[in-house]
């Protein structure tokens, strides 16, 4: 496995103190609880998503495309990142990283590398 991550999301309030790490072959989420690896062969889409109160305030319920969701920080109040999946119990995690969008670009392009090297095997 790649021991030096591509990009760290230091920990913060907003993320309950824990810390986000996309390496050249998987995510890893670093919780209270211990780590979580989402290898990215099991990712299908990255998006990023607003506070889910602020759309509740503006009466959008966010019910198109709902699946059961597991938030490992404060992702229902501030903008987060969204992480659907192929495999596993959960199959999407939202999570609130020190720079939403930073984070998704670089979780693009790491994916990218990753499936342009997978069609070379």
């Amino acid at each position: 496995m790649n021991k030096e991550p591509i990009y760290v999301s230091e920990s913060a309030a907003k993320s309950i103190w824990q810390e986000y790490r996309i390496f050249s072959n998987r995510v890893e989420i670093d919780t209270h609880f211990g780590a979580m690896v989402i290898p990215f062969e099991h990712i299908e889409r990255v998006d990023v998503s607003e506070s889910e109160v602020k759309g509740l305030l503006r009466g959008d319920l966010h019910l198109k495309g709902f699946r059961p969701a597991l938030k490992v920080d404060w992702a229902n109040f501030v903008e987060h990142v969204v992480i659907d999946k192929s495999e596993g119990l959960i199959h999407r995690i939202l999570l609130t990283p020190d720079d939403s969008e930073k984070f998704k670009s670089v979780l693009d392009e790491a994916l990218s590398r990753y499936g342009e090297n997978s069609d070379v095997d």
